[in-house]
């Protein structure tokens, strides 16, 4: 049997030997370019590629005249194997046909299995080689109207190719760059910080996309807080590692490209021994301010400081709670501390900036950034709570009251004692945090929401005056806790907002016998847990890590008494997404298609370079 140069052959052999394997390939292209599955996205956004809806109308197009394609070329398949004398005697031509065909592969199956049968499988009543054409053909009559379910259209974004990138691909964001990072006062951020930090409400996520970055080898199922779906944001009760905050597309859609912003990550946990702390483990014991007075020292070589936090005064403890005494002792690490009198130095030791340090040996240092040593912040809170005054004599319908206190440093207990004559020592409870932070440079990943390549800056434009930078999120952060009491008034009150930052907030009763306003007890019927105030210190990182880069959605006022109602600009180094249609997989896994598809094709080759081309 020679191969029939005939056009008529020549043509039914290259569909069926080209066209199935062609097909498929097309399929696997598809698969493969424009099937992003949601699993390899994050925040349960589609992502596609853009001419997504002419690929899945010439899939359609192709797949439904496919079978009648390759029903064209099998012919011509037949016709070289009915040429054949082994088929010859058989029978007649439509008889063997006919096992490539439904009713033929029933009436197969029939002489297969039914009793008594099987000789006429045998002795030439059909034929295993044309049943296996008939099972190449059957792979198509289930691949080609399966794929169509492997594929759907729905609302996602795709990403113009760079050398494409138009003007208006280009993202404008919303947050602080690089140009006006320090252009803030360091008091307004504190004071937006301190707000939300003891409102105990959910941590406020980014504007515009509320994307939150994690680093590559983050998984994002497994972290606490909102990284499932858009927005983002950080968790109330746990820390957080290797995280990116960068500025914001205005309009919503993700980013990819370069970007400023700041990496970050703190955690925190409950301490019950004197000994696990490293800065205030160095604390001096003969120190001991008056009643609402606050009092500070360095330790550690002048690397860390301690300050003390006295809230026993009845002047100062009226404000939140008249039966609730304390006493804080918060250390932090600040390493070449500047005071007032080291002059109007423009990059304080407290900001991203290169720190100077002045002197006989003045030198700069950088400051603690994201490969350094973390930055530790500790507190010690003594309390005491008593049920003096809260009786049905004294208050109407008083609350009752809790005094357990769990996980409390045995070694301090009554380190501090309360104020009134009784003298009551005070138990104490114990939190240690460790932080990480830098700004710079990272690549954006918007499908993912990952960065990579984060480069640490060094090189920030420093503010004209000591008073506008943006404090570290080491320093900041305790800086915040006591905002009111650094206020240095003699009835400076800050219990209460570490109370209402876990949702314990003032409670007040109405006294017997006044029938005037302003008659309101206020009281407190549980202690402040370790636990609780381990969560409130998170609470902390949390809050000003946004204020940091977001300004909390406020303005601010620059150096030159500007008032800016957002921090906004074009980023020339990323690119937007464009939200569209887009395709995205279906109900029915690509994969079990492909098997198919495949199959058919490398089924359909073999016939077509054995028998297509003859006659």
């Amino acid at each position: 049997m020679a191969i029939a140069w005939q056009p008529g052959v020549i043509l039914r052999g290259i569909i069926i030997t080209v066209f199935p394997l062609a097909l498929t390939i097309y399929f696997l292209a598809i698969w493969r370019l424009f099937l992003v599955p949601k699993t390899d996205s994050a925040n349960n956004l589609d992502f596609g590629q853009p001419s997504g809806t002419a690929v899945y109308y010439s899939w359609f197009v192709l797949a439904s005249l496919g079978l009648t394609i390759f029903l064209h070329g099998r012919e011509g398949v037949e016709d070289g194997m009915l040429s054949r004398p082994k088929w010859a005697a058989i029978g007649s031509p439509n008889h063997l046909k006919s096992h490539t065909q439904i009713d033929g592969w029933l009436r197969a199956l029939g002489r297969m299995f039914v009793p008594g049968r099987g000789a006429a499988y045998s002795n030439g009543g059909t034929s295993f080689t044309w049943l296996l054409l008939g099972l190449v053909t059957l792979l198509g009559y289930i691949g080609l109207p399966l794929s169509g379910l492997t594929m759907e259209f729905d609302t996602g974004y795709y990403v113009e190719n760079g050398a494409q990138v138009s003007n208006d691909q280009r993202p404008r964001m919303v947050g602080f760059q690089k140009e006006n990072w320090n252009a803030r006062f360091k008091s307004d951020s504190r004071l937006h910080a301190f707000t939300s930090w003891n409102g105990a409400s959910r941590v406020s996520p980014p504007p515009g996309a509320g994307v939150i970055y994690t680093a590559m080898e983050e998984d994002r199922s497994s972290l606490a807080g909102s990284f499932a779906k858009l927005p983002n944001s950080l968790p109330n009760n746990t820390g957080v590692s290797s995280l990116f905050l960068a500025p914001q597309a205005d309009n919503s859609d993700p980013v990819d490209g370069k970007s400023w912003g700041l990496a970050l990550s703190y955690q925190c946990s409950v301490i019950t021994k004197l000994s696990d702390f490293t800065i205030l483990s160095q604390r001096n014991p003969d120190v001991e301010p008056g009643s609402g007075k606050a009092y500070g020292y360095d330790v550690l070589g002048s690397n860390a400081t301690i300050e003390v936090y006295n809230q026993t005064m009845r002047d100062t403890k009226v404000h939140f709670a008249n039966n609730l005494q304390a006493v804080a002792e918060v250390g932090y690490h600040w390493p070449y501390r500047q005071t007032k009198q080291s002059g109007n130095i423009q990059a304080p030791s407290e900001c991203y900036n290169p720190i100077d340090i002045p002197g006989p040996d003045a030198k700069t240092m950088p400051y603690p950034g994201m490969d350094d040593e973390p930055q530790i912040l500790e507190m010690i809170l003594w309390q005491n709570l008593t049920a003096s005054g809260v009786n049905p004599n004294v208050v109407q319908s008083p609350p009752s009251l809790d005094f357990t206190l769990t996980d409390t440093i045995p070694e301090l207990l009554g380190a501090y004692k309360t104020s009134d004559e009784a003298q009551v020592p005070m138990a104490a409870i114990g939190v240690r945090c460790t932080s990480n932070s830098a700004v710079g440079t990272a690549q954006l990943d918007g499908r993912r929401a990952m960065f990579s390549n984060f480069e640490h800056s060094e090189d920030t434009p420093k503010a004209a005056s000591n008073m506008q930078c943006a404090e570290r999120l080491s320093i900041g952060v305790p800086h915040l806790l006591f905002a009111t009491a650094a206020e240095k008034r003699e009835d400076a009150e800050w219990l209460s907002y570490f109370y209402g930052s876990v949702g314990k907030f003032k409670q007040a009763y109405s006294q017997i016998d006044y029938n005037f306003m302003g008659n309101a007890v206020p009281l407190q019927s549980s202690y402040l847990q370790a636990e609780e105030l381990r969560r409130s210190l998170i609470r902390a990182y949390a809050v000003y890590s946004m204020q940091l880069m977001y300004n909390a959605g406020a303005g601010y006022v620059d150096s030159n008494g500007t008032y800016h109602e957002v921090s906004e600009f074009v980023n020339e180094e990323a690119v937007r997404y464009t939200q569209d249609t887009v395709l995205v997989p279906g109900i029915v896994p690509s994969a079990v298609v492909t098997v198919f598809l495949s199959l058919w094709a490398v089924g359909s080759f073999c016939f077509g370079a054995v028998y297509g081309f003859r006659r």
